[in-house]
Formats: structure tokens, sequence, C-alpha cells
């Protein structure tokens, strides 16, 4: 392949996307890897206060910068993307210079939608459960982002979770490879690194290994039991059809633990 492979991983917020791309960039060697993350591309102008403002919503990234330069990076073409800062919620000034390397990892919540997907050679979806997609927001958001407990679990319950459900789970169905990464992490992280080493070094012919994969003859499909997102439809016209905030107040339980109102536990009625 004379150029860089792209390589998509999608999956809710939490699950580990950032962490997989850059355990793989660091063990891959050598400088093989590139790692291109969504949140680069969050938008910086914003209506109304940080905690009524959804960021796991489509229209707060800019979508038409990413493929731009996705595109320039497939034609071997090196980039300086945006950087931002999740703490002010602000874009940085200096940019991030990123490589067209053997291999471009693209990872964020949407990267399996339309009009990112087809850009992606091989794509890879992480599902992790519910409870552990929660904790690794948790550990992030009140390590990194300066975010108390209670603010991470009020943004979950009004905005993460309706917009895992409408935008990023759906896209399941658009990957190549659907990983239980709540168990098998470590199989599936070493495989991916092995599969690029050798990639990377010529010892197998990456374009012929990914047409197998593509040639299964199973197919998710249309499943009345979860989400269905044809791979045809377009993140940015499903956004339109959704609101940003679906419930503007925080939960009613959450509120009370915030006012000291817990109740004290003992005997259930």
């Amino acid at each position: 392949m004379t150029r860089p492979l792209i390589i998509g991983i999608a999956g809710g917020s939490g699950c580990g996307k950032t962490h997989l791309a850059r355990q793989i960039a660091e063990e891959a060697g050598d400088g093989y890897v590139s790692v291109l993350s969504m949140d680069q591309y969050f938008l910086t102008e914003h209506e109304g206060p940080p905690d009524q403002i959804n960021f796991d919503h489509p229209s707060h990234l800019d979508f038409d910068r990413m493929i731009r330069e996705v595109n320039e990076l497939k034609q071997g073409k090196s980039v300086v993307t945006p950087a931002y800062d999740f703490t002010t919620m602000l874009r940085l000034p200096q940019g991030i210079t990123i490589t067209p390397n053997r291999v471009v990892i693209l990872e964020g919540l949407f990267v399996l939608a339309e009009p990112l997907v087809s850009l992606c050679d091989l794509t890879c979806f992480l599902d992790v459960a519910t409870d552990e997609r929660l904790l690794g927001r948790i550990l992030r958001d009140t390590r990194e982002r300066n975010a108390t407990i209670e603010q991470v679990v009020d943004r979950y319950q009004r905005f993460v979770r309706p917009s895992y459900q409408i935008f990023v789970k759906p896209t399941m169905q658009n990957a190549d490879v659907v990983v239980d990464f709540t168990h098998r992490r470590s199989f599936f992280t070493q495989l991916l690194i092995h599969f690029i080493r050798d990639s990377v070094q010529d010892l197998i012919d990456p374009e012929a290994f990914i047409a197998t994969l593509k040639r299964e003859s199973y197919a998710i499909g249309a499943n009345m039991e979860r989400g269905y997102m044809p791979l045809a439809v377009n993140i940015l016209d499903l956004a339109k059809a959704y609101p940003e905030i679906t419930n503007p107040m925080p939960s009613p339980a959450l509120t009370a633990f915030q006012r000291g109102r817990v109740p004290k536990t003992g005997k259930s009625n």
C-alpha cells in the first residue's frame, strides 16, 4: 500500500479509544503510526453556559476540516490540526502536526459514521459495558478535566447516554470488527499491534487481509432490538433531526444529592 493505511476506532465515551490508539502508536515502534483524534476538532464558539453544552452531539465538531485533513494525510501530506483544551473548552493557539506515517489511526465517537467511515480502510468498534464506560469517564474527567463526580454524572445522564444511543451505538454495524473491549482489551490490542507491525514490515498484504474481513458473509444488518444506522446515513443530517439537549435539567436524584438531601440508608418499607 503506497498511501497510509487508515484505521478507524469508535465506541462510546469512556470506552478507551484514545488510550488504545496511543498504546498502539507507542508499541508498534519506529514511528510507524500517527493518531488523529476527533476531540481535536471541537469548535470553540458555543451558545449558553458550559453545563448546557452537549459535547457528545455532532454539531460541536468541525467535520469539514477533519475530512479535509484526513484526505490530505491519505495523499501523503502532513497536516496541522487544531488543539483543544477541555479544562477551558477553548482551542489552543498552537496546532498539532500529524505526519502521514504508514498507519494513521482515526479515533472518536463518530468515526464510523458518514462522512468519515468511507475514508477508513479498517474499522473497529469497541463494545464496552455501560458501567465501565461511566467509570472510565469519571476517572478521566476528574483527573484530567477538573470535573467533580457530580458534574460527570450529571453530564452523563443528560448528554452522554442519549447521544450514545442515537449517534454512536448504531455505527457498530459499520465496523469491520466489533470487539468485546470490556473483557478482551489486551487480546485485541496485541492483535492490532501485530497486524500493524506485519503490514509495515511487508510480512503481509494489508489490503488482501482487510478484503478478506470485508468478504465475511454475515452482516449485522438491521436489528429491531438495537439502533440502526445504514452506512450511507450522514451523521450531520442525523444531528439536525435530534436536538442537542434532550433533558435540560439535572436528574432529581442528583439535585437532591448536591443539596445534601440524600435519604438515609435503612430498612426498606
